[in-house]
């Protein structure tokens, strides 16, 4: 009996990811840098207990409804370059890999921007746009209701800014989360389309074993073989490695003989 031919599993590449992750962080800094000055001072200017005309809750809630539309539109304004930077150096680097392997096993190819791989790009630019603006839309309404609760219960300064604090602390995680996933996700996609346009039909599963709770059908998965077309079904879908939100799965290319 033969024993299968595989290459070697193909990850997302680290640098890309970490100067993908950089930018998005680097916005948020920005944002929340900007959201702490400007409540800070709006709150000291018209505290809660404070009986005036105005209402002190509708003041700070025109400085942030201001606050919102600025940082959505700075967003706006670079997220379409960050997407398409990504994913055009994802797709490039995971090409670059798959051709050595696949060089260093006897098969010489060259690939083209086919209409399959164009529609990945596409996609997976569309999806990082829609992603990164959700971040100071997000953002902002948490930020709001926050405040909101701050005015509505009397808290001072301190106690708002604590729970703001938690705010930032999560929205900073979600670009280590959009980078790492989205990174993945489209080197999975291209891995996968190349296969198919080679004729490669099958693969192995590989779990990554990275995460601090692995999920088990995905460790159940390890090693087995699965249509390249098809995938595997994990979780009550057809899935590929790398698909799912938090996966790092990769798998391993089976040569034909």
């Amino acid at each position: 009996m033969k024993t299968m031919k595989t290459l070697r599993p193909i990850h997302p590449n680290k640098g890309i990811e970490a100067k993908y992750r950089k930018q998005i962080q680097s916005l948020i800094k920005a944002m929340i840098d900007s959201y702490d000055f400007w409540l800070t001072a709006a709150y000291r200017k018209n505290p809660p207990i404070m009986a005036t005309d105005e209402l002190p809750s509708r003041t700070i809630n025109n400085y942030m409804n201001e606050l919102g539309k600025r940082w959505l539109k700075n967003f706006e304004d670079v997220m379409n370059n960050i997407a398409d930077l990504m994913v055009y150096k994802q797709i490039k680097v995971t090409d670059t890999t798959m051709r050595g392997l696949l060089k260093d096993a006897g098969f010489a190819v060259e690939f083209k921007m086919t209409k399959a791989m164009q529609d990945i790009a596409r996609a997976s630019i569309i999806e990082n746009v829609g992603l990164i603006k959700s971040i100071p839309q997000q953002f902002h309404q948490k930020v709001q209701g926050a405040v909101m609760r701050s005015y509505t219960q009397g808290h001072d300064l301190y106690t708002m800014k604590k729970d703001l604090k938690e705010i930032y602390a999560v929205t900073e995680k979600r670009a280590t989360l959009i980078a790492r996933d989205q990174c993945s996700k489209l080197n999975s996609q291209t891995t996968r389309a190349r296969q198919e346009e080679l004729g490669f039909t099958q693969a192995i599963w590989m779990h990554s074993s990275a995460g601090k709770k692995p999920r088990p059908e995905h460790v159940a998965a390890n090693g087995k073989t699965y249509d390249v077309e098809k995938g595997m079904f994990l979780e009550g879908e057809w899935t590929w490695p790398g698909y799912m939100i938090n996966c790092r799965c990769t798998s391993r290319i089976v040569l034909p003989f």
